[in-house]
């Protein structure tokens, strides 16, 4: 049963975050990058988590937010049980100052004990002071681990399920600067992110079999609409599918703040005599072209025309991780 609703908390997250990462049977991370402009965003969406685990599931969590993953693991402990805290990056260094060094994740009961029988340290605050070379004299290349997580530094990515042999979806999504109603720029936009999910399945020898939109309106409702099609990995296809999805969809007189793109049903085996029409042909050499350039020079060097992007995020250190732990 505690697997079950472990499963179901994931699935949850996903509504959330198009990348997340199920840690632990009841730890998820969640990248917010594209998802909320700022930390006040960020709690608030933190609330609206808090609130549907506890209606769907009626049982508690604890929420940690930060700028990398190492970060939001500590505020999610900080802020047990049932809480819910932000480090921003100016409260960074005042965070960590007077906090045990156990409270870094990492560090043990042995670690912490060679520690202060060594250095004499026992807050993270004192840690920090120990140079670099004396951590690694006495624990090596872990010496080189503790230097770091003493100051924060986590460059670990949210690791999603693409990035897994067992691969099932994959989504990139937006929140926009300002909530919108204008087709034109939302479907630039759909174009856009199509593109991204397009270009990551070709990259992972993928195709897809089904395109899922996900809209998010200045209200904070969210709605998910998908549907099945012949497998592909063009960004044509994903485009036309999406922007089908989205007329579908969309609530008229609502403004749209958050626009995803996904795809699912992942296979590598497929049917080529599918793209024998010639348009396909053609579509597929501009987009190796197209590829090509993108792993030389970034994904964002070439687009397409009808591409829209002047409202896309513009935050100044947005939060980039959160941390969700503990059903109870």
């Amino acid at each position: 049963e505690y697997v079950k609703v472990s499963n179901e908390l994931v699935k949850l997250s996903s509504l959330f975050s198009p990348v997340i990462e199920q840690f632990s049977i009841d730890e998820v991370f969640m990248d917010l990058t594209y998802v909320t402009r700022d930390f006040d965003e960020a709690l608030e969406l933190g609330n609206i988590i808090k609130r549907s685990v506890k209606e769907h599931f009626n049982l508690t969590c604890t929420i940690g937010i930060s700028v990398n993953k190492l970060l939001a693991k500590l505020a999610s402990k900080l802020a047990k049980p049932d809480g819910l805290k932000a480090i921003r990056e100016n409260e960074i260094q005042c965070v960590l100052d007077l906090l045990p060094v156990r409270k870094l994740t990492g560090i043990g009961s042995k670690t912490e004990l060679v520690l202060n029988e060594k250095f004499k340290v026992k807050t993270i605050g004192q840690l920090q002071g120990i140079p670099l070379y004396e951590l690694i004299s006495v624990f090596h290349t872990y010496g080189k681990f503790l230097y770091n997580v003493s100051r924060g530094i986590d460059n670990s990515e949210v690791i999603t399920e693409i990035d897994r042999e067992d691969a099932k979806s994959i989504g990139n999504s937006i929140t926009f600067d300002s909530d919108t109603d204008d087709f034109d720029f939302i479907k630039g936009v759909l174009r856009f992110l199509s593109g991204k999910v397009a270009d990551r399945l070709r990259n992972a020898n993928f195709y897809c079999r089904s395109v899922t939109i996900t809209i998010r309106y200045s209200n904070f409702n969210t709605i998910n609409h998908g549907k099945s099609i012949s497998p592909t990995n063009l960004d044509s296809m994903v485009f036309k599918t999406s922007t089908e999805l989205f007329e579908e969809s969309f609530r008229e007189g609502s403004k749209v703040r958050l626009l995803g793109v996904s795809v699912r049903g992942l296979t590598r085996g497929i049917d080529l005599s599918l793209y024998d029409d010639k348009s396909f042909k053609k579509e597929g050499k501009v987009l190796l072209a197209m590829d090509n350039i993108r792993k030389r020079f970034g994904f964002d060097k070439i687009n397409y025309g009808s591409t829209k992007l002047s409202n896309k995020p513009s935050s100044v250190n947005p939060p980039h991780c959160a941390n969700v732990k503990g059903l109870s």
